[in-house]
C-alpha cells in the first residue's frame, strides 16, 4: 500500500505575509496622507510707479541724444540699487549685435525716492525696437523688474508719430497744471473775472503740415470736439491757434517757439484775460458772446492737433472752473 503524504504551509509564514504586506501598505497610506512641504513665502517687492520713458513717455530714443527717464520707487526696506537694461527684443532683427546696461547706485539706504536722469543713447546703438527693463533691488533681497517697449532712431529716422509732449496751464502766470507732474490730477483752484490764463502745449515728433487748437468750452455745452473737423467757433472760446507747414524733418512744435541760436524767443504763449470780449482765434479774433459768453462753471480745456501730411488726429481735455460773478 502507497502512502502519500501532502505538504502544508505552516500557517505561521503566510500571517507573517500577510502582516508585512499590510505594514508596507499602512507606510504607502502614510505617505501619500503627509502634506508636500510649503513653499518659501515670496518676500515683499519694492515699487515703481510714474514711469516715464523719453518726452511725453514716447518710449523712443535717439542715437547720440539725450534721453529722459523718470519714476518713483518705494522701497519694502530700503533701496539697494537700479538697473536699466536696454535688450534686443525676440524675434526682431538688428543691423548688429547690441544692447545697454545702467547701475545706479546712489539711490541706496533711501526708502524712497525720486528718479529723474538724463542720459545719451550710445552712438554706436543699432536702431529697432527693444525691451527696456528697469530692475529695483530692496535691501531686504527681493527685486522688481518692469519690462516697457523701447524704440531706437537715427535722427534722420524718426517716425511722424505726433503725440503731446508738454502741456502746462497758468492762472496770472501762477502754475496751475503740469502734463507731466500732475498727469490727471487736473486743477482745483478756480479762475475769477479779471485774472488771465496762458497755456503751452508742446507737440511733439511731427512734420510737414499741421494745425493746433487750444479751446475753452463749457461743460453744460455738451460740445466735446476731438478732431479739428469737428471744431464750431461758435461754441467755443479760441485760447491759441497755431500751424506749421512743409517742414522737412522730424521736430517738435507748440505755440510757444524760441531760437535757441540766437536766444530770442519767436513765438510767446498769448494771455487771455477772464471776461475778455473777444478771444485769440486768427487770423480775425471772435466775439465772446451767446451761447459760449463768459459764466460761471466748470469748463474744459480742449487741446486738438492735426497733422495733415499724415492725417493723425491727437486730443485732450483739461478739466478746470471758473467763477465769474
Amino acid at each position: 500500500m502507497n502512502n502519500h503524504i501532502r505538504m502544508r504551509q505552516p500557517k505561521s509564514r503566510s500571517v507573517l505575509l500577510s502582516a508585512l504586506i499590510l505594514i508596507l501598505l499602512t507606510f504607502a497610506a502614510c505617505d501619500k496622507n503627509e502634506p508636500e512641504p510649503m513653499p518659501e513665502p515670496e518676500l515683499p517687492k519694492p515699487a515703481l510707479e510714474n514711469l516715464e520713458l523719453g518726452l511725453g513717455n514716447c518710449g523712443i530714443g535717439v542715437i547720440g541724444e539725450d534721453f529722459h527717464f523718470e519714476g518713483d520707487m518705494l522701497a519694502v526696506d530700503k533701496i539697494d540699487k537700479v538697473e536699466v537694461k536696454i535688450l534686443p527684443k525676440e524675434g526682431e532683427n538688428y543691423s548688429k549685435p547690441w544692447k545697454h546696461e545702467i547701475v545706479w547706485n546712489q539711490y541706496k539706504g533711501l526708502k524712497n525716492a525720486n528718479i529723474h536722469k538724463h542720459f545719451n543713447i550710445p552712438e554706436d546703438a543699432a536702431e529697432g525696437k527693444y525691451d527696456l527693463v528697469v530692475i529695483v533691488y530692496d535691501e531686504n533681497g527681493s527685486k522688481l523688474e518692469v519690462k516697457r517697449d523701447f524704440e531706437i532712431y537715427t535722427r534722420a529716422n524718426l517716425p511722424l508719430r505726433p503725440m503731446i509732449s508738454g502741456l502746462w496751464m497758468h492762472k496770472n502766470w501762477t502754475p496751475m497744471y503740469d502734463f507731466h507732474a500732475d498727469k490727471d490730477n487736473y486743477p482745483t483752484q478756480h479762475y475769477r473775472k479779471g485774472d488771465t490764463i496762458q497755456v503751452q502745449a508742446n507737440i511733439s515728433f511731427v512734420k510737414g503740415d499741421g494745425k493746433l487748437y487750444l479751446l475753452l468750452i463749457r461743460k453744460s455745452a455738451s460740445y466735446n470736439p476731438q478732431t479739428i473737423e469737428e471744431v464750431d467757433l461758435s461754441k467755443a472760446i479760441v485760447y491759441d491757434v497755431h500751424e506749421h507747414k512743409d517742414e522737412q524733418s522730424i521736430y517738435d512744435f507748440g505755440n510757444s517757439e524760441f531760437d535757441m541760436e540766437s536766444y530770442t524767443v519767436i513765438r510767446d504763449i498769448p494771455d487771455l484775460v477772464i471776461g475778455a470780449e473777444q478771444d485769440n482765434n486768427a487770423p480775425a479774433k471772435n466775439a465772446i458772446t451767446g451761447s459760449k459768453a463768459w459764466q460761471t462753471g466748470e469748463y474744459n480745456l480742449a487741446v486738438i492737433y492735426k497733422n495733415f501730411t499724415s492725417g493723425q488726429t491727437i486730443n485732450k481735455i483739461v478739466p478746470f472752473g471758473i467763477d465769474f460773478d
